[in-house]
């Protein structure tokens, strides 16, 4: 399972939207005279009708949503002398989400009313936003325990950026306490100095320490971010710090060109007198995009230095890699086994040990070898399937699709009460909440018959959800639902986009959530950004009014199929190379690309694609694929003959 989905839907059930839910259409003609009530009370509470609401809610008393209305009634009339409410509301709810939206309002009212000390009486932990971390920090600030406070804000301080107007306080005092200082700002220059993308922070910082002692230091950083080569000429021993300067100009340098940084580092080394330390530390980072920019020109030196590294960290596995792409079966073996002995058991990494002793002619052990990945479902024991023509390894454990009466769940799990009242009255958020908190405490075999309930009833992507929260990796049939079946066969028939790679896609962007939305603002259940969506409509002249249409399925889908039919044209339909251009873009697909001329195989290609998201990416949607054709009643294959031949 990938590890990018499973957080990725976590974050969709868990994040915090406050007291609004997403909320989803809702026929009222189709609803119980409790379920009107309630979606009443809710609206009357919101609009601050509170004596309405609560007289609505009186008489819900014996409803499965009842303690939604004490939420809302706590939440909506956050007054400081209801602390003694709220914590029984704490005490008695299970409900993560709705306890964070409240104590979030607590916080922020207790401050606000100078009762600061009652704040640790609704919230012990931390929160997820800076923000009201700031205010429980100011109250602890104004509290007397300055320290915990000081200690607080100067770690999100040397994060860089701008910090949320809930922070001025607690930054103010800390300057006023000399917590804070020119000499903060300074230490953080030097540390955003070894990040990428940092011009803005790095011209600000420069700019805020000019006029003080660091100022002429500070233009130095800012001088050497822009141009890291000339380290040697521009800084001088009377910059501040001239030792840290001078290994993050080597780190920067060696992400442009890990040749020249390596042609200058002995030079560095000995004006700057860097310690054995600071040099190893250059040593990895040259080491690392050496290899990432394919430069096999220095291989004895990259070796020696990396065989004296302490902490190797990854670099290990990232000169297997290397090996893979060189082709050169010989150092293969030799930094394979130079593996932590827990990372060497790994599926992929017996796949290359067999690949190697393959390569070298050990045919007879190498099919030994390879066949012992066809105990795990990965994109490596496909490929093992393909290149023996055995049975594909879906290690599926089926599950029987009648489960108990619909009645008897209802009966024996609130919880399961509370998702489908919080679906009919289109409270999705809550639903979403409900449902990772009630499959979380389940058996391995409730969570199935939780998942067939949900799937029965439509809920596709709940059926999904009740695999990732409850670890059920095996139960294929509930993680690869076929939601709009009919309109992705359809789009199918209009693309030429198989139908199996289309849901793959989707399945692999959004867990077939047609909601989501990501942090970067990808969209819908293809996760399309605005731009391409408006490109593609443009292209296939495809109605579209702006990117708040994207989270219709339809239309999302639509254009989804159609940017794949985009892609797959230029790449001959191949599927590997378009499933590496939807997530990492088409000019990336080039840039990877082999250029030695004769290409490499897929499997190479693959285990070397740069991000570790897109390689898992193109691992799982390949697979993805093969799962959703069998489901499809067809013959399943991995790989085409086409793709599977083809020099990458």
């Amino acid at each position: 399972m990938n590890i990018r989905i499973l957080a990725n839907a976590l974050v969709l059930a868990l994040a915090a939207f406050g007291a609004a839910p997403s909320a989803a259409r809702v026929d009222e003609n189709s609803l119980t005279l409790e379920q009107k009530a309630y979606r009443k009370a809710v609206a009357l509470y919101r609009s601050g009708r509170l004596t309405e609401a609560r007289a609505i809610s009186a008489t819900l008393g014996g409803y499965v949503l009842s303690g939604y209305l004490d939420y809302y009634d706590l939440y909506f009339d956050a007054r400081s002398s209801r602390v003694p409410e709220v914590q029984r509301f704490l005490a008695s709810n299970r409900n993560d989400g709705l306890a964070s939206d409240l104590q979030a309002r607590y916080v922020r009212a207790l401050y606000k009313d100078g009762r600061y000390s009652d704040i640790s009486k609704i919230r012990k932990k931390p929160f997820r936003t800076v923000g009201l971390n700031c205010v429980m920090n100011s109250a602890l600030y104004r509290s007397g325990s300055r320290k915990t406070a000081h200690e607080f804000i100067r770690r999100e301080y040397m994060k860089g950026g701008e910090l949320p107007s809930e922070c001025s306080y607690l930054v103010q005092q800390s300057w006023n306490d000399g917590v804070l200082s020119y000499g903060t700002d300074y230490a953080k220059l030097l540390k955003k100095f070894r990040d990428r993308r940092q011009d803005a922070v790095i011209k600000s910082l420069a700019k805020r320490l000019s006029g003080t002692r660091y100022a002429s230091s500070a233009a130095v950083v800012a001088q050497l971010y822009a141009n890291p080569g000339d380290v040697l000429k521009k800084l001088n021993r009377n910059v501040e710090n001239y030792k840290s300067v001078a290994v993050g100009s080597i780190l920067l340098l060696a992400r442009k060109n890990a040749e020249t940084a390596l042609g200058i580092l002995d030079e560095v080394t000995s004006k700057f007198g860097l310690s054995p330390e600071q040099v190893a530390e250059c040593d990895s980072y040259i080491i690392r995009h050496l290899m990432q920019q394919k430069r096999s020109g220095h291989m004895g030196w990259l070796d020696a230095r990396l065989a004296k590294l302490k902490n190797p960290d990854d670099l290990i596995s990232n000169r297997v890699k290397f090996a893979i792409w060189q082709e050169n079966w010989r150092d293969l073996d030799i930094w394979l086994k130079r593996l932590p002995p827990k990372e060497a058991k790994e599926s992929k990494w017996i796949y290359w040990r067999a690949y190697a002793l393959e390569k070298q002619g050990k045919k007879a052990e190498a099919r030994d070898m390879y066949l012992k990945v066809l105990n795990d479902r990965s994109f490596y024991s496909f490929m093992v399937s393909q290149k023996y023509s055995i049975p594909w390894p879906f290690l599926e454990q089926r599950v029987f699709m009648s489960p108990m009466d619909e009645k008897k769940a209802l009966a024996r799990w609130t919880e399961f009460a509370k998702v489908k009242e919080l679906m009919a009255v289109g409270d999705i958020t809550n639903a979403g909440r409900e449902w990772y908190y009630f499959i979380t405490r389940l058996t391995p075999k409730e969570v199935a018959e939780a998942g067939v309930l949900a799937y029965n009833r439509g809920w596709y992507d709940y059926s999904l959800k009740a695999c990732i929260y409850g670890k059920a990796w095996n139960l294929l049939q509930l993680r690869f639902p076929m939601p709009m079946r009919s309109y992705y066969q359809k789009m199918s028939r209009e693309t030429g986009v198989s139908e199996s790679f289309l849901y793959a896609i989707s399945r692999q962007e959004s867990s077939l959530n047609p909601g989501a939305v990501s942090p970067v603002g990808a969209k819908g259940m293809m996760q399309l950004m605005p731009a391409t969506a408006s490109m593609v409509a443009k292209k296939f002249k495809i109605p579209y009014s702006g990117e708040s249409s994207l989270l219709d399925p339809e239309i999302n889908i639509s254009l989804g199929a159609h940017y794949l039919e985009h892609l797959l044209g230029g790449y001959d339909n191949n599927r590997i190379l378009a499933a590496t251009a939807y997530n990492a873009g088409p000019h990336r697909v080039e840039a990877w690309r082999s250029k030695d001329g004769a290409g490499k195989s897929v499997d190479v290609w693959v285990e070397n694609i740069p991000f570790k998201e897109t390689r898992n990416y193109v691992q799982n949607v390949i697979v993805f694929d093969a799962i959703y054709q069998k489901y499809m009643k067809k013959e399943p294959y991995f790989l085409t003959k086409k793709e599977f031949e083809f020099r990458y």
